[in-house]
């Protein structure tokens, strides 16, 4: 059992690897598409959004669910990867539909407007489902979870149920993407609400019980001068996307 699953995690390492090129290439052309509206560029510099999703590892053809996506700034990119024989699944959940309606509504680049556009109507779906109970489009090649993992803990999603749902709709070698706010270490859910972070261990060790491998655990986002001790919507213009955030790639074994 130990060879086999040694075996499979070096294949998908391989895989992973050799491609890596090509895809940077078709991830850079969307990144730098003239179509992607300003508000969304100018989050680039901090976001990283060519490594983050080179490390997701998105391909042309691909079926990708974006959870929680908010006002959609990732999904709007994978849809110009996936293109027109790929497909983006949408997701935000009844909570943060119904709270932030009103915020998404009056945006340039909310939701409800790009849903409406031209670009998403092609390949893009959107759904509106609990995670912990939610029916997924199968099968579903890669999925990523950016900067909310914490807020599940706080509004009592069964994470149980949410990873164990993911890691089933995952094709074997699929990809599970998760990005959130740094906490302090050891502190595992004691600042989710209070200062919108989570302690990366927590979320490993979670994620890891429904059965994935965590592959990579990456540097690209982090910031050494993030003292962890305030809220992330302090001063939001500049310090949300300025935080310590871990990136972390975990893979649905091939069995």
């Amino acid at each position: 059992m130990k060879k086999t699953a040694l075996f499979t995690l070096f294949i998908t390492l391989s895989l992973a690897f050799s491609s890596s090129a090509t895809i940077s290439d078709v991830i850079e052309k969307a990144v730098n598409d003239k179509n992607r509206s300003e508000r969304d560029t100018l989050r680039d510099k901090k976001r990283k959004p060519s490594e983050v999703l080179s490390l997701l590892g998105v391909k042309a053809g691909e079926k990708i669910i974006d959870l929680n996506a908010g006002g959609g700034y990732y999904t709007d990119i994978l849809s110009r990867i996936v293109g027109e024989k790929g497909q983006v699944i949408t997701h935000n959940s009844p909570f943060v539909v119904n709270r932030f309606a009103n915020f998404f509504v009056g945006k340039e680049s909310g939701w409800p407007k790009r849903l409406a556009s031209k670009q998403w109507q092609s390949n893009v779906i959107p759904l509106t489902e609990e995670l912990d109970t939610m029916s997924y489009p199968l099968p579903i090649d890669r999925a990523m979870m950016v900067l909310f993992y914490h807020d599940t803990v706080w509004q009592g999603v069964n994470r149980k149920m949410m990873n164990q749902h993911l890691y089933n709709a995952l094709k074997p070698g699929g990809v599970f993407l998760v990005v959130d706010h740094s906490a302090e270490q050891g502190s595992n859910t004691r600042d989710n609400k209070t200062l919108h972070r989570i302690d990366k261990q927590f979320v490993i060790d979670e994620i890891t019980q429904a059965g994935f491998i965590l592959e990579t655990d990456s540097n690209i986002l982090s910031n050494a001068k993030d003292t962890r001790d305030f809220n992330v919507f302090r001063d939001v213009k500049t310090n949300r996307d300025s935080t310590d955030r871990f990136v972390l790639k975990f893979v649905k074994p091939i069995i």
